[in-house]
């Protein structure tokens, strides 16, 4: 596995955020920043689809 940033990956990539994780993500859709948060990737679990979680675009994660 290569260390990576969010960005850099296609839609529907699976990635880890740490090496040792278990949890693996899909990287979703891109949230432009608004009056409400910054701009963000929605990430869902692999395991549990209602599980999701909204990373900056500059995160470093390993891709698979």
């Amino acid at each position: 596995m290569e260390q990576v940033t969010l960005k850099t990956l296609k839609k529907g990539a699976i990635f880890k955020r740490k090496l040792e994780a278990k949890t693996e993500f899909i990287k979703n859709h891109y949230n432009r920043k608004s009056l409400y948060g910054p701009a963000c990737f929605s990430c869902s679990d692999s395991e549990d689809i209602n599980r999701e979680i909204f990373l900056n675009p500059n995160t470093k994660v390993f891709e698979i």
